[in-house]
C-alpha cells in the first residue's frame, strides 16, 4: 500500500515537474516572439528615420554638387556643403546611438550608462562598479533595459534618478509618482523583461503610489 502511495506521489510530482517545464518554455518562445516583433517594428523605425531624415540630406547633397561642379568659383559653395554633411553625419550618429552605441562594444556596461546618465535632463546617482565584459546580448539588454527604465521615469515626471551596476546585478530607481502593478506588464515594462529573460536573466518592477519606481535585475556571466 505504501508501495503505491510512494508510486502515486511521484508520478503526482513528475507530472507537476513537466507541466512547470511546459510553462517555462512557452513563457520563453512568447518573450522570443515579442523580442522578434519589437526588432521588426524597431528596423521599421530605423528605416523611416534613415529615409525621411540622413538619406534626404544625402540626395540634397548630391544635387548641390552637381550644381557646384558648374559655377567658376565652387569654393564658396563647397564651404557651405561641408556644414551640410557635419548636420548629416550627426544625423547618423543619433539613428546609430539608438540601436547600438559604441561606447557599450567598444569599453562595456559601466562606460555606456556613465554616458547615459550624462545625457540624462535630471540629476543622476551613479554607483557603477568595474565589472567583467558580458555578452554582447547580455550588456546589449542590460543597457537598453536602464535606458528604458530611465526614459519611463522621465516621461512620468521623476526628478532624481539612482543607477547601480554591480557584477551579477542593476538597479534603476525613481522618485516618480509611482503606480500600481496590475496584471502582466504592458509596453516599455514588459519588453525590459522580454530583454532580460531572453537573455536568461530576471527583471523585477517594484512600484506603488508615492514612492517612485525600483527596477531590478540580475545579470547572467
Amino acid at each position: 500500500m505504501r508501495l503505491a502511495f510512494a508510486l502515486v506521489a511521484a508520478a503526482a510530482g513528475v507530472f507537476l515537474v513537466r507541466r512547470r517545464y511546459e510553462e517555462l518554455v512557452r513563457q520563453l518562445e512568447d518573450s522570443r516572439a515579442r523580442i522578434a516583433r519589437a526588432a521588426d517594428l524597431e528596423r521599421s523605425r530605423i528605416e523611416r528615420d534613415l529615409h525621411d531624415g540622413a538619406q534626404q540630406r544625402l540626395i540634397g547633397l548630391r544635387i548641390k554638387l552637381s550644381l557646384a561642379e558648374e559655377l567658376d568659383d565652387p569654393a564658396p559653395a563647397l564651404r557651405e556643403l561641408g556644414n551640410e554633411v557635419e548636420l548629416a553625419l550627426e544625423e547618423l550618429r543619433q539613428i546609430a546611438h539608438g540601436v547600438y552605441p559604441s561606447l557599450l562594444s567598444d569599453r562595456g556596461l559601466g562606460a555606456a550608462l556613465k554616458a547615459l546618465a550624462t545625457e540624462l535632463p535630471l540629476p543622476v546617482n551613479l554607483a557603477v562598479a568595474e565589472i567583467a565584459r558580458k555578452a554582447p546580448e547580455v550588456e546589449t539588454a542590460v543597457y537598453f533595459a536602464c535606458r528604458e527604465a530611465a526614459q519611463n521615469a522621465l516621461k512620468h515626471g521623476a526628478r532624481e534618478l539612482w543607477i547601480t551596476l554591480s557584477e551579477h546585478s542593476f538597479e534603476v530607481r525613481d522618485d516618480g509618482p509611482g503606480f500600481i502593478p496590475v496584471g502582466r506588464f504592458n509596453g516599455g515594462l514588459r519588453n525590459m523583461r522580454d530583454r532580460i529573460e531572453a537573455v536568461g536573466g530576471q527583471l523585477a518592477i517594484d512600484s506603488a503610489p508615492g514612492r517612485g519606481t525600483r527596477v531590478r535585475g540580475n545579470i547572467t556571466p
